[in-house]
This record gives structure tokens, C-alpha cells and sequence, in this order.
């Protein structure tokens, strides 16, 4: 008997019918084989070799770095997020086939490897605007090291070319919002409050990404116990040669989450609730088009323009909660689950950028210096 997920159908016709992603359309979306048998078993049996079968290591001898590459990309189609698969297929197409494609594995050594990154970090742009930062650099070698791996399998790779290192990516800060920019910026939303003014708020007290702002549903809250069900990301990926908006799950399972929702937050959603479909998205009002991520992001630097401010990203918002956290003497396993990481470290490294005004009261708390004569 079938199980919920294993896409195993009995056909009309007294046969049995299994389905698989075997590869990706033009436009992203995941294209399916059927395989087909007289029983339940048959076809699972099938299924599984058949799915065995896209993961075995590629055999050595002629291959070319591009064989290795669709090879691993084949590998990925079930086991990540679209958006996750439409980013490879980018970094491969983009920048390792066009330089290391024709080249046989057999031949491939860590000194081209190494003169591969060094050409990337100089001239790796796709508009020929100079060289790519360290992070694409590093993703690029992480994803080539990958397939590598897989033909090492069968000894089609040699050692060496796993000890060429990537460029440390260096981690640009992040501005947050000072106190007193914070106290601007929630008095002008809440003096004349609108849905943007709200997305912000969002962002701001709660620490949601701007995807998941753009994502949320009227469903998503819990009005009786004051709760905020994060369960999905509203994101552009690519589509061919175009872009396409779509909704997924959250980035890591740590990321659905359930957050507490202040008091004056949720008085102002009820304020601003203008539907009573639950299926309809906070920000659009339709039950099939989220926000668009650029579109608010973009409204964002507007809104801080208009009002006088400083101009900084919508992410900045996210990283300004975090840090009050901090400040305010919360401990970091509590916001790393109220942020979605899955690492308390991630929180600590990436998101907590305490003020000046925060460190001089540390330093003063715990001076023990004797008076001066």
C-alpha cells in the first residue's frame, strides 16, 4: 500500500504507477519520469534503484570537468530547494564551465584550480566589471569541490586538488539602528501607521527576514495567544534567462518557527486587517501573490529618505533586533531560535553588533579602580 510522499499510484487500469524528478525545466520547475509495474512493490522496488542510480559516483577515465558537473547537479534535483538548485546550475554555467569545462578531470591539477580562483577574484564578473568577492568565490570552489568528490569516488580525482584553499570571506558589518534612530523610526510609523510601516515593524521587533515578511499570511497569526507562525519565504530565483517570484519553506528547518508577538504589535495588525480571508498574504491582500522582496526593500530606503534618516538595508532591521536582544540582557540560545538559526554561533558571529554606548556601560560596570588621591 502506498504511503503519503512516495508518489506510488494504482492506475484505472490495474496498474501501478511511480513518479519521479528526474531533471529541471527551462523554467525551474521539476520534470517528472513515471515507471509503471504490476504491483505495489514492483514499482517501489524500481523506484528506488532507479533513484540509487542518480546518485552512484561517475566513472573515471575521459570525463570533462562539465561531465562531473551536470553529473552532480543531477544528484541535487531532489535533495535541495529550487531556489538552492537554480543557484548551482548559475555558478557552474556562469563561471566554472566557460573556464574549466573541456578539461579532463585526469588532467585537472591544483595549480589551474588555483589559477582559476586567482582569475576569478580579478575578472569573475559576469559584466566584466572586475572580480567576484571572496563569498561567491569561496561558494564557487565549494561547489566544484563537491563534484569533485563525487568522481573521487572512483579514483578520478587526486588529492591535491582538495588542498587548494578558497579566499576567506570576510564578513562586511551590518548597520543597525542606534537608539535614537530606533525611536524615530517607530514614531513615525506608528503616527500615521500603514501596511509598509507594518512590514517594517515586523522586521524590526520580531527579527524576520525580508522574505518571510513579504511570505506571511493572515493565517500565520494566532490573535488568541499572541503568535506568529513563520512557514514560508516569499523569493525571486532565476528562470531561464528571466526571474520568476515564488514561495518555498523556510531556508532550514530552524527557520519555521513560532514567535511571540508584543501587545501594540498585534492591536496594529488587527488595526490594519482589512480581510477576512486567512489565505490572503498580510501585504498584498491576494490569496496568490506575496509582496515582492525588491518592492519592499526598495519602499524601505524611500521611507527612511523621506524621514530624514540614514540610509541602510532592510536586512539591517533583522540584525537591529538581535542586538537589543543582546543589550538588553537576553541570552543568545532564546533569540538564536527566535531568529530561525540553527546554530547559536551563526547568531553570536553574524548578528549581534553591540553599541558604543552599550560597551562604555559594560566597561564602567565592572571598572574596579580606586578612587584618585
Amino acid at each position: 500500500m502506498s504511503k503519503r510522499g512516495e508518489n506510488i499510484y494504482k492506475r484505472k487500469d490495474g496498474r501501478w504507477e511511480g513518479r519521479y524528478i528526474s531533471g529541471r525545466k527551462p523554467d525551474g520547475s521539476a520534470k517528472y519520469t513515471s515507471i509503471y509495474g504490476k504491483s505495489y512493490r514492483e514499482v517501489k522496488t524500481l523506484l528506488e534503484k532507479r533513484k540509487g542510480d542518480k546518485t552512484k559516483p561517475v566513472s573515471s577515465g575521459s570525463l570533462t570537468v562539465k561531465n562531473v558537473m551536470y553529473a552532480w547537479l543531477n544528484t541535487r534535483v531532489t535533495m535541495v530547494k529550487e531556489s538552492s538548485y537554480q543557484r548551482y546550475e548559475t555558478l557552474i554555467n556562469c563561471h566554472i564551465l566557460p573556464r574549466l569545462g573541456s578539461i579532463r578531470i585526469s588532467r585537472l591539477t591544483a595549480e589551474m584550480l588555483s589559477d582559476f580562483i586567482r582569475n576569478l577574484q580579478k575578472e569573475g564578473r559576469s559584466d566584466g566589471q572586475g572580480g567576484l568577492s571572496e563569498k561567491s568565490v569561496s561558494d564557487i570552489l565549494c561547489v566544484l569541490r563537491s563534484a569533485l568528490r563525487l568522481a573521487g569516488r572512483n579514483n578520478a580525482v587526486i588529492e591535491e586538488l582538495f588542498d587548494v584553499k578558497a579566499p576567506v570571506a570576510r564578513q562586511k558589518r551590518v548597520d543597525t539602528l542606534g537608539e535614537a534612530e530606533y525611536e524615530v523610526l517607530t514614531h513615525s510609523i506608528m503616527a500615521d501607521p500603514d501596511i509598509y510601516g507594518l512590514a517594517y515593524l515586523l522586521a524590526l521587533n520580531l527579527g524576520l527576514r525580508l522574505g518571510e515578511v513579504c511570505g506571511l499570511k493572515w493565517s500565520d497569526i494566532n490573535f488568541t495567544e499572541k503568535l506568529l507562525h513563520v512557514n514560508r519565504t516569499a523569493i525571486r530565483i532565476r528562470s531561464g534567462t528571466h526571474t520568476r517570484l515564488t514561495v518555498q519553506t523556510p531556508k532550514t528547518e530552524s527557520a519555521s518557527r513560532d514567535i511571540p508577538i508584543p501587545g501594540e504589535l498585534v492591536s496594529l495588525l488587527l488595526k490594519l486587517k482589512t480581510t477576512h480571508s486567512p489565505d490572503a498574504f498580510i501585504l498584498t491582500g491576494s490569496k496568490t501573490i506575496p509582496q515582492e522582496p525588491r518592492t519592499l526593500r526598495e519602499k524601505f530606503k524611500r521611507y527612511l529618505k523621506d524621514h530624514g534618516m540614514r540610509s541602510m538595508r532592510f536586512h539591517s532591521l533583522r540584525h537591529t533586533f538581535a542586538t537589543r536582544c543582546i543589550e538588553h540582557g537576553y541570552d543568545a540560545k532564546t533569540l538564536s531560535e527566535l531568529l530561525g538559526h540553527q546554530d547559536v554561533k551563526i547568531t553570536l558571529q553574524l548578528y549581534v553588533h553591540p553599541s558604543m554606548l552599550h560597551k562604555r556601560e559594560v566597561v564602567e560596570a565592572v571598572a574596579m579602580l580606586p578612587k584618585a588621591m
